[in-house]
Protein backbone atom coordinates (compact mmCIF):
# COMPACT_ATOMS: atom_id res chain seq x y z
CA UNK A 1 0.00 0.00 0.00
CA UNK A 2 1.77 3.11 -0.86
CA UNK A 3 0.66 6.26 1.13
CA UNK A 4 1.58 9.59 -0.02
CA UNK A 5 2.28 12.24 2.49
CA UNK A 6 1.68 15.97 2.13
CA UNK A 7 4.72 18.64 2.28
CA UNK A 8 3.75 19.16 5.77
CA UNK A 9 4.06 15.57 7.00
CA UNK A 10 7.12 15.11 5.12
CA UNK A 11 8.54 18.43 6.76
CA UNK A 12 7.82 17.62 10.45
CA UNK A 13 9.78 14.21 10.03
CA UNK A 14 12.55 15.32 8.69
CA UNK A 15 12.97 17.87 11.20
CA UNK A 16 12.61 15.52 13.81
CA UNK A 17 15.02 12.87 12.37
CA UNK A 18 17.34 15.88 11.91
CA UNK A 19 16.85 16.66 15.76
CA UNK A 20 17.16 12.74 16.37
CA UNK A 21 20.05 12.49 14.76
CA UNK A 22 21.92 15.62 16.22
CA UNK A 23 21.02 14.31 20.24
CA UNK A 24 21.98 10.77 19.03
CA UNK A 25 25.49 12.71 17.64
CA UNK A 26 25.80 14.38 20.61
CA UNK A 27 24.94 11.68 23.10
CA UNK A 28 27.36 9.38 21.78
CA UNK A 29 30.41 11.94 21.10
CA UNK A 30 30.16 12.87 24.67
CA UNK A 31 30.19 9.37 26.13
CA UNK A 32 33.09 8.24 23.80
CA UNK A 33 35.28 11.47 25.12
CA UNK A 34 34.35 10.25 28.81
CA UNK A 35 35.79 7.62 28.27
CA UNK A 36 32.77 4.71 27.36
CA UNK A 37 33.05 1.90 25.55
CA UNK A 38 34.06 1.66 22.33
CA UNK A 39 30.87 0.59 20.77
CA UNK A 40 29.16 3.74 21.46
CA UNK A 41 30.45 4.84 17.83
CA UNK A 42 27.29 2.85 16.62
CA UNK A 43 25.42 5.78 18.23
CA UNK A 44 27.14 8.26 16.01
CA UNK A 45 26.78 5.83 13.17
CA UNK A 46 22.67 6.00 13.54
CA UNK A 47 22.64 9.40 14.80
CA UNK A 48 24.31 10.23 11.55
CA UNK A 49 22.26 8.45 9.32
CA UNK A 50 19.05 9.84 10.72
CA UNK A 51 20.46 13.55 10.84
CA UNK A 52 21.41 12.88 6.60
CA UNK A 53 17.90 11.27 5.95
CA UNK A 54 16.19 14.18 7.56
CA UNK A 55 18.20 16.69 6.16
CA UNK A 56 17.17 14.50 2.59
CA UNK A 57 13.79 14.90 3.36
CA UNK A 58 13.68 18.68 4.03
CA UNK A 59 14.99 18.64 0.54
CA UNK A 60 13.01 16.81 -1.09
CA UNK A 61 9.64 18.13 0.45
CA UNK A 62 11.01 22.18 0.28
CA UNK A 63 11.27 21.06 -3.65
CA UNK A 64 8.07 19.25 -3.54
CA UNK A 65 6.44 22.67 -2.10
CA UNK A 66 8.23 24.71 -5.47
CA UNK A 67 6.40 22.69 -7.68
Amino acid sequence: MLVVMNTATRRSIGVTMVIIGIVMGAIGLVLDLNGGPSALHVLTWVGGGLFGYGFVTLIYSRRGELR
